[in-house]
């Protein structure tokens, strides 16, 4: 079995909330659940650790990204910078095909919104709209500051409680990318933005307690 295979594995896994933020992957166990040596393991845990899911620490341990809420807050920040502008990039340049291809990955993540695979629809929808604006590197670092806000909201067992709510944002964010309003598009994507990140630090561990 290959690491990119086990790689894989364990990313679903930990996107899908089945690690917690910090928990330990440990290579012993991995290894014997695969029935394999440790090394294709350690290459794993490499490939992981270079698309930021896990962090290695010296004495060769690998743990679940866990971040602290001012770091979420910043990556929600960066998310809302680059996602507006990659949505009024797009908004310029989008073709009737890309609003059909749109309409359509809508659809799906509205079924998807009230399964467990209301994650990847709802990126789904996102990456649609995106798409258009034809800036692979910027799309592909929203992509990663999104992996990194799922792996803490899976892991901390947050679902989309106001499902209805962020449906609706999508519905109009689509009504207005129909009618080229950037403005009123940007700025329903942003408060969607915002809200998700509130959520999440709502339901952050001894929040409440904090001073």
């Amino acid at each position: 079995m290959s690491a990119e295979h086990i790689a894989a594995t364990l990313e679903t896994e930990i996107v899908e909330g089945r690690f917690r933020p910090g928990e330990e992957l440990k290579q012993g166990e991995i290894a014997k659940r695969f029935a394999i040596s440790r090394i294709p393991v350690r290459d794993a845990l490499q490939l992981l650790a270079s698309r930021g899911m896990i962090s290695l620490v010296p004495n060769r341990r690998a743990r679940v990204i866990s971040l602290e809420p001012a770091e979420i807050s910043e990556i929600y920040d960066l998310r809302v910078l680059l996602e507006t502008d990659c949505l009024c990039r797009a908004i310029n340049l989008m073709t009737e095909a890309d609003l059909n291809a749109i309409e359509i990955a809508f659809a799906h993540s509205s079924i998807d919104a009230v399964t467990n695979r209301w994650a990847d629809g709802d990126w789904a929808f996102h990456q649609s709209l995106y798409l258009p604006a034809d800036r692979p590197r910027q799309l592909k670092m929203i992509e990663e500051l999104r992996r990194t806000c799922r792996i803490h909201i899976s892991g901390y067992g947050v679902l989309p409680a106001q499902t209805k709510d962020w449906l609706k944002d999508h519905e109009d964010i689509l009504s207005a990318v129909r009618n080229r309003d950037k403005t009123t598009a940007q700025g329903i994507l942003k408060r969607h933005i915002n809200d998700a990140c509130a959520t999440l630090l709502s339901a952050w561990p001894n929040q409440n307690n904090s001073s």
